[in-house]
């Protein structure tokens, strides 16, 4: 249901399609809008606001330039999914992630183990490969939607996760905790893979469905390589910063 109890003000300095926007966006930051809901006809909205086709039209656009709105050829204009802004630059966990965009984080354990690292893990993480790693494998999920699959490799002196509840948790702020290590640096590679049957049932989607693939080698504010990580997103659900 629309809200149209303040109308727009057409003595102010500014322009009635941007109030018309803000409206609209207060109106999906409120819930009274919801992601994926069908917002009304522009006949609808013109004869809600008493305003001009031309203006609903420059607000819906607006909104659409900025990821709010989504149109769909011969359906109409929808609010759209909220995506999560990951910042390629620089180290942020997806727990902060979530946290920046409003959204409640997740997670559930799928694997914990340990194991020998596989020649280009000990490469990477500059260890014998007769060393032991800490692998952990999570389904991360943003208010209650799994969005990622997500598996990191730790050396052997983080055994310690292995006696630890992962579960809802960042692991970042429970290293920080535990062990005072701040994550500050990483390489990572992107490309695009297709789900398993497995990944599809732990993601909620077929198989097949394109997955953004990101894997990362992360250092610590000394420069010591201390985790791999490798994501699986949900593309459409992420809007990357570079």
């Amino acid at each position: 249901m629309m809200n149209t109890m303040n109308s727009l003000n057409s003595e102010s300095a500014e322009p009635l399609y941007r109030q018309l926007a803000d409206k609209l966006k207060k109106e999906m930051d409120d819930g009274i809008l919801l992601a994926g809901s069908k917002l009304p006809t522009e006949n609808e909205l013109v004869e809600t606001y008493k305003v001009s086709r031309v203006t609903v039209r420059k607000a819906l656009d607006s909104l659409t330039q900025q990821g709010y709105l989504e149109r769909r050829s011969g359906k109409g204009t929808f609010v759209a999914e909220k995506k999560i802004q990951r910042e390629l630059s620089g180290v942020i966990g997806f727990t902060e992630m979530c946290r920046m965009m409003g959204c409640i984080p997740g997670s559930k354990v799928i694997k914990l183990s340990k194991e020998y690292p596989s020649e280009k893990d000990a490469q990477q993480l500059r260890i014998s490969e007769d060393s032991q790693i800490v692998v952990i494998e999570r389904v991360r999920s943003a208010d209650g939607v799994p969005v990622v699959i997500e598996c990191c490799k730790f050396p052997e002196d983080f055994l310690f996760l292995m006696q630890e509840n992962l579960e809802d948790i960042s692991l970042y702020d429970l290293i920080q905790r535990k062990k005072n290590i701040h994550f500050s640096k990483s390489v990572k590679t992107l490309d695009i893979v297709y789900a398993t049957s497995q990944e599809g049932r732990f993601l909620g989607v077929a198989k097949g469905y394109p997955l953004l693939r990101i894997e990362s080698v992360v250092e610590d504010s000394t420069g010591v390589f201390r985790h791999l990580s490798k994501q699986l997103c949900i593309g459409d659900k992420f809007k990357l910063m570079v």
